[in-house]
C-alpha cells in the first residue's frame, strides 16, 4: 500500500520513511512546506508535493500519515478521511476526546481505518514481558514509568501552546498507554502533576493511574533531565525491566531484566522495526476491513490522556 506523509518532520525522515520502504514500497509520496526537505529528500525515493492539498489531489497512495505539528493534526486527518484515504496520525492524534470521536466517527461512516501512531506496543518487548509473567505463573500489578530528556531547542514546537506542544501532550500518550497494554482496562482514575514549566507549557509532569484489583501506573516525563526511558513490570514473584522500552531502536537489541526472588537474568530481544510492525497491523486491518481495534485504542487513550492533562492542569506546580 502507497502512503502519503503530511508533513516531512524528524520522525518522519528518521522512523516512518524507512520503515515504508523496508516493507517493500517503492516510493513514498510527501507534502512539505519546508524549502530544506526538498534538499534532505533528494536521495531517497519520494514524489514531493509543496502543498499539502494538491497532494491530497494528486496522489496514488491509499493512505494518509499526518505528521505535522500536533495542532494540525484534526485538520489535515479531516481532509484526508473527507477525501477517501484511510489515516494514520502521529501520537498525541487529536488535542481533544470530542475531535477524537468526531474523526472517528467521519471514518466509521466513511469506512476507512484511522490510527494513532503509538508504535512501542508492537515490539516483541512488550510481548516478551508478558511471557515472562505467564510463564512465571504471575500477573502485573504496578507499572513504573519514566520518559524524559535534554531541553529541546527554544524553537521547537514542543515549547509553544499555539502548536500543540507541552510535555503533557507530547509525552502523555507514553503515561497512559502501559495501563492499556498491560491491565487491559481503562484507569479508575488518574492523578496528574505539573512539575515545570517555562512562559507558555509544561515541560514535565508526575502521573499516577488507579486501575481495579489495586493495580497502578507510576511515572515521570518532561524534557528537563538527562535522558531515560524505562518500564519496570512489577507482579507477585517477578519484576521486568525494559531498557528504551518506548522508543526501541531498529537496528539494536533491547535488553529485559528480569528478577524473581534472588536471581536476575537478563533477555535480549532480537532487532525489530516497531513503526514497521506497526504498518504490517494496519495494513492487514486495511485489507480486512478490520479497523475496530484501531478506533477502539484511539479513543480510550483520548479519554485517558484527556484526564491526565485535566488533572495535571488543574493544580499548581508541584
Amino acid at each position: 500500500m502507497k502512503v502519503l506523509l503530511i508533513g516531512y518532520s524528524s520522525i518522519s525522515k528518521r522512523r516512518v520513511i524507512p520503515a515504508l520502504l523496508s516493507l517493500g514500497a517503492e516510493s513514498v509520496d510527501v507534502a512539505s512546506l519546508s524549502k530544506s526537505a526538498w534538499e534532505w529528500s533528494s536521495y531517497l525515493p519520494l514524489r514531493m508535493f509543496r502543498d499539502y492539498d494538491q497532494a491530497l489531489d494528486q496522489t496514488d497512495a491509499q493512505a494518509v500519515y499526518v505528521s505535522t505539528v500536533n495542532s494540525q493534526h484534526a485538520r489535515w486527518a479531516r481532509k484526508a478521511l473527507q477525501s477517501g484515504f484511510h489515516v494514520i496520525v502521529d501520537k498525541p492524534a487529536f488535542l481533544s476526546v470530542a475531535e477524537t470521536q468526531e474523526l472517528i466517527e467521519l471514518a466509521h461512516r466513511n469506512q476507512r481505518c484511522l490510527a494513532e501512531a503509538t508504535v512501542y506496543g508492537c515490539h516483541p518487548s512488550i510481548s516478551t514481558a508478558r511471557k515472562a509473567f505467564e510463564q512465571a505463573g504471575s500477573s502485573p500489578t504496578h507499572l513504573l514509568a519514566v520518559f524524559s530528556y535534554p531541553p529541546v531547542s527554544f524553537d521547537n514546537y514542543r515549547n509553544f501552546a499555539e502548536s500543540g506542544g507541552g510535555a503533557l501532550w507530547d509525552l502523555g500518550p507514553y503515561a497512559i498507554t502501559p495501563g492499556r497494554l498491560f491491565f487491559g482496562v481503562a484507569p479508575s482514575d488518574i492523578i496528574g502533576r505539573r512539575l515545570s514549566e517555562n512562559d507558555e507549557v509544561e515541560t514535565s509532569f508526575s502521573m499516577m493511574a488507579l486501575y481495579p484489583g489495586g493495580r497502578s501506573c507510576t511515572g515521570s516525563f518532561g524534557f528537563t533531565t538527562g535522558y531515560l526511558n524505562r518500564l519496570d513490570i512489577v507482579g507477585p514473584g517477578i519484576v521486568v525491566t525494559i531498557d528504551r522500552a518506548f522508543t526501541p531502536l531498529p537496528d539494536s537489541t533491547t535488553e529485559l531484566t528480569i528478577r524473581e526472588s534472588d536471581k536476575v537474568r537478563s533477555i535480549q530481544v532480537p532487532p525489530a522495526d516497531s513503526f514497521a510492525l506497526f504498518f504490517e497491523d494496519f495494513f492487514h486491518a486495511v485489507a480486512s476491513r478490520n479497523y475496530g481495534d484501531f478506533r477502539n485504542c484511539m479513543l480510550a487513550d483520548a479519554i485517558a490522556l484527556d484526564r491526565l492533562r485535566m488533572s495535571a492542569l488543574a493544580s499548581p506546580i508541584a
